[in-house]
């Protein structure tokens, strides 16, 4: 086998595409493959690419090690994150350890571009990319939890019958009536903890009329509060959420007599209004609640039964606001975790060596992690 390794060229997206398809089954535009590869926020992505010559011609490539540039808010100081996407190998080349030697060569070299690097689906592939990162000094460092407020009583029936009937003949039998008994208590739940009322003033806008600049004036006064996150700024926020070519996406933006008080992202998907970011001025708990209720209501304007939250699970500040307002972490209760040993950690990082003694940044509790940093595509 004869091989090339080198950075991605302009007229290398036919192989990539040819590639991803045959792997994820979706069928990537030139316009989905540009906005999250060659014009990102900071420019063209990091993609290193591993041909083998010997192939036919136009089906060389059988390895893809890449890095999406996210800008990262580390106890406020800002730093530069490689996001591991679209890594992939070709069948043919899998089992004989030549894309874990393709990573290993890449991320060494890509370490002088970015300090940070993170996985978001460490259990790819049955593990075996948690296992190749971990060698190469990442940590498994967080589960997903995805929190979820039911507005409607009805979809929440729906979802704890259908969970209860994925188990066990024995269990199966009884769903019926415990999923009646469940639904009852966690509606109760839900409506005692959701906040009533916001008495601020919360708009809608679209993301051409959304105020980016007083947003990143806000994320710049309160970003130290936040931990470790993303890093808010106009170029990142008109990248990642503006221009985003899968989803349409709404801002709510919450002013006060001073100006702006918090912001949120979300975008509608079926019966579901996805949170995709949201910060408040202080990370005061009242100002969560606030944002919080004109969810709630923005959710039932929309006629969606539920609101859907990704974040960490250790992490402290946001799932604790959200607990607050009701929402329960729905990942718990689904059907490969409910009575089962949780599986291993997905959310990989890997720290700079200068900052693996910092308590802080090593500390799951002080990271404030949304969907932000994801890829933008429809959740399923």
């Amino acid at each position: 086998m004869r091989t090339l390794s080198r950075a991605y060229q302009p007229g290398d997206e036919a192989q990539i595409n040819r590639l991803y398809l045959s792997l994820t089954g979706r069928d990537r535009t030139p316009a989905e493959f540009a906005w999250e590869w060659l014009d990102t926020w900071a420019g063209r992505g990091s993609m290193n690419l591993l041909f083998d010559l010997d192939r036919e011609e136009g089906d060389q490539l059988v390895a893809q090690y890449s890095l999406i540039p996210t800008p990262l808010s580390v106890l406020g100081h800002v730093m530069l994150a490689g996001k591991t996407e679209n890594c992939m190998s070709h069948p043919d080349v899998r089992g004989t350890g030549l894309y874990s030697a393709h990573e290993r060569e890449c991320f060494e070299r890509e370490k002088e571009r970015y300090s940070f690097f993170f996985t978001t689906a460490g259990q790819v592939a049955g593990g075996a990319v948690r296992r190749v990162r971990t060698k190469l000094g990442y940590v498994a460092f967080d589960d997903w939890a995805n929190y979820t407020l039911w507005l409607d009583e009805g979809a929440l029936h729906e979802d704890v019958l259908s969970i209860l009937m994925s188990r066990r003949a024995g269990l199966r039998r009884a769903a019926p009536a415990l999923s009646v008994l469940l639904t009852g208590l966690m509606w109760r739940y839900g409506v005692v903890r959701r906040p009533r009322s916001c008495r601020h003033r919360v708009v809608a806008r679209r993301p051409e009329d959304a105020p980016l600049d007083e947003i990143a004036g806000l994320w710049d006064r309160n970003r130290r509060l936040y931990g470790v996150s993303v890093e808010r700024n106009v170029a990142y926020l008109r990248w990642r959420v503006n221009e985003d070519p899968h989803v349409d996406h709404e801002y709510l933006v919450m002013r006060g007599d001073d100006g702006l008080l918090g912001y949120a992202v979300t975008f509608v998907q079926g019966d579901d209004l996805h949170l995709v970011d949201i910060i408040v001025d202080g990370a005061r708990k009242d100002l969560f609640a606030c944002m919080l209720a004109a969810l709630v209501e923005r959710g039932r304007e929309l006629g969606c039964a539920r609101i859907k939250c990704l974040t960490l699970r250790r992490s402290a500040l946001l799932p604790g606001r959200l607990r607050s307002a009701g929402f329960v972490d729905a990942s718990s209760l689904a059907p490969h975790t409910l009575f089962r040993k949780p599986p291993p950690r997905q959310f990989l990082v890997y720290i700079p060596d200068a900052l693996r003694g910092e308590e802080e940044i090593t500390d799951n509790a002080a990271w404030y992690i949304t969907a932000l940093v994801m890829e933008g595509l429809p959740r399923t």
